[in-house]
């Protein structure tokens, strides 16, 4: 009888955790998978555009204030 609700205590509830699992990409609807396609370029692009604002200017000076002055988020990741 002790053994039994030992054994219950010791399950573990996924659901109060983060847990990853496999995802058969075949099974997902196309119009989806196009979407988040579409999502993740418009995301690369503006990480892109943010990153060389300086790119185009010819004065050498004033490209490095423009670069100096870039705010940019350090939680965002690039």
């Amino acid at each position: 009888m002790d053994n039994n609700q030992n054994t219950s205590d010791n399950t573990i509830n996924i659901s109060n955790y983060l847990v990853t699992q496999a995802v058969d990409t075949k099974s997902l609807a196309q119009d989806k998978l196009l979407s988040d396609l579409e999502q993740l370029s418009k995301a690369e692009e503006k990480s892109t555009y943010k990153a060389d604002i300086a790119k185009n200017i010819r004065n050498p000076q004033v490209k490095r204030a423009v670069s100096a002055l870039k705010l940019a988020n350090p939680f965002k990741g690039y």
